[in-house]
């Protein structure tokens, strides 16, 4: 009996390794196959968005065109594919030509030029929609040939004085001031880019579902870098993954992708190139897929090559996470466009000071020789989207460190980026010359540059940023980004 009893055990002891070998055996076959299926480019369901929207809302953009022309003592609008990203927003026609003319009571409202459907154009440039199209699909009251414009302008025009329509548009303007000269007719031609500017600023229900679908194909495409990046790979390989994400989910790219590994994460539009990933490189991925409607997300993150941070990086990028945790507390109705930056700089300069690398902090040329950029911006059909700011964004020196300047309210509707930054550019201390030679004595410059190299030098090469896409709500916000990893943890355990 207790040989039998040890025979019993010997019996259960095997099965129960011949198990843990089998089950061994499948996670690796598993494992392996995954990893193939990411070396090979077939790309596993994870990373394909299943939430389909639609192209064009006929209602939608009817209430848009009423919405727009309530604001406005138009008498015409005409508008054409010239200025493409208005005109796509007034009529949400796809096409490179067309012409919209909005007459308000007219019985013909609403009337569309467009490329006639013809085989032999359709041979060259590929499908149109043709008259019919711009009827029954883009909810045109009538249509006709774009060749046909000038023709019938004068008829369009007829008791009409107020023309609201693009004033660097050429094709338009020729032909309006052609009809004002010959019929001797006062016409006050206006222009209407400010107006639909403002109203861009604003995103409707349907453009809000337009850019989260960019964004979540967006983050589809940072999970993928994430599980894909390593030492050894080239920028161009971290592109080429990020975009065939966005192609396989049937998007494009809202502007071209940036992918800066090590120094080069310190360019701020760097665009990829063939240099390849170093082990202890950080890599600065800042891209946007264009959803459908043709709206673009912005999203950023930085990674390091190996999926673990050093202590030097990890201090840095938590100092950007912590200013971009307390900036985002800001961006809700109450607040006004600049606050949340203003929060970042003064966290940013805090740390700065803090770990030896900003002696003087009531210095303006010190605390701009580490800070580049504002934190946000507003997107929309285009990444850095129209609309007026309350002051002027092309002039940083006049409001990136002027707490007295702060831009215009925040309002419902509005969808921005939040994008703090920084960069440790290799032999930017030497450069201090040329940047601040007309703010400060050499020998306040080379006072600052021999305190602060050593400390400098062991940060140099180190760039951060990290942006997501905000939705600001009747009572705060929505972060359309926010569930891609941020945090150093949450980065370090989705790239294990």
């Amino acid at each position: 009996m207790p040989k039998t009893k040890e025979l019993k055990k010997y019996v259960v002891a095997s099965r129960a390794i011949v198990m843990l070998v089998i089950i061994g055996a499948i996670i690796l076959i598993i494992t392996n196959m995954n990893k193939s299926c990411l070396e090979l480019g077939e790309l596993p369901e994870r990373f394909i968005h299943e939430h389909q929207v639609s192209d064009f809302d006929k209602e939608v953009f009817q209430q848009r065109r009423e919405k727009i022309l309530s604001s406005m003592d138009a008498d015409v609008i005409i508008i054409s594919a010239a200025t493409p990203v208005d005109f796509r927003y007034l009529t949400g026609f796809p096409e490179r030509s067309g012409i919209a003319v909005i007459r308000p009571g007219a019985e013909e409202a609403y009337t569309l030029f467009v490329t006639p459907w013809e085989i032999y154009r359709v041979m060259w440039i590929g499908k149109v929609y043709g008259m019919e199209g711009a009827i029954e699909k883009f909810g045109a009251d009538a249509a006709y040939p774009y060749d046909q414009f000038d023709e019938l302008l004068p008829e369009l025009l007829e008791g009409k004085q107020r023309i609201y329509t693009h004033l660097y548009d050429p094709r338009i303007n020729m032909a309006v001031n052609q009809y004002k000269t010959e019929s001797g007719r006062r016409i006050d031609i206006r222009d209407i880019a400010p107006i639909f500017h403002e109203h861009r600023i604003f995103k409707d229900d349907w453009e809000v579902t337009q850019l989260q679908q960019a964004v979540d194909v967006t983050l589809k495409a940072h999970r993928y870098v994430m599980e894909t990046l390593k030492p050894g790979v080239t920028e161009h390989e971290v592109q080429a993954g990020i975009e065939y994400v966005f192609r396989r989910n049937g998007l494009g790219t809202g502007f071209p992708s940036i992918v800066g590994s090590g120094p080069n994460a310190c360019l701020l539009h760097h665009r990829p190139e063939s240099r390849v990933v170093q082990d202890d490189d950080l890599v600065l991925v800042d891209i946007g897929a264009a959803s459908v409607g043709g709206y673009s997300a912005d999203v950023t993150r930085t990674y390091p090559a190996k999926g673990t941070f050093t202590p030097k990086q990890r201090e840095i990028y938590e100092l950007v996470l912590t200013a971009f945790d307390e900036s985002i507390k800001l961006m809700k109705p109450g607040y006004s466009m600049l606050d949340c930056h203003h929060k970042s700089m003064e966290v940013m300069v805090k740390g700065l000071h803090q770990m030896g690398l900003l002696p003087d902090t009531t210095s303006w040329w010190q605390k701009r020789f580490y800070m580049q950029h504002r934190v946000n911006h507003y997107i929309g059909l285009q990444t850095h989207d129209v609309g007026s700011y309350g002051y002027d964004p092309s002039v940083r020196d006049q409001y990136i460190l002027n707490t007295d300047l702060s831009g215009r309210n925040l309002e419902p509707g509005m969808v921005m980026t939040l994008e703090p930054g920084l960069y440790f550019m290799e032999g930017l201390l030497d450069g201090i010359h040329d940047l601040f030679g007309h703010l400060a004595t050499k020998e306040e410059l080379n006072a600052f540059v021999e305190e602060v190299r050593p400390i400098y030098e062991k940060y140099e090469g180190i760039g951060v940023r990290i942006e997501d896409d905000i939705l600001i709500t009747e009572d705060g916000h929505i972060n359309l980004s926010g569930s891609l990893p941020r945090t150093v943890a949450d980065i370090e355990k989705a790239m294990r």
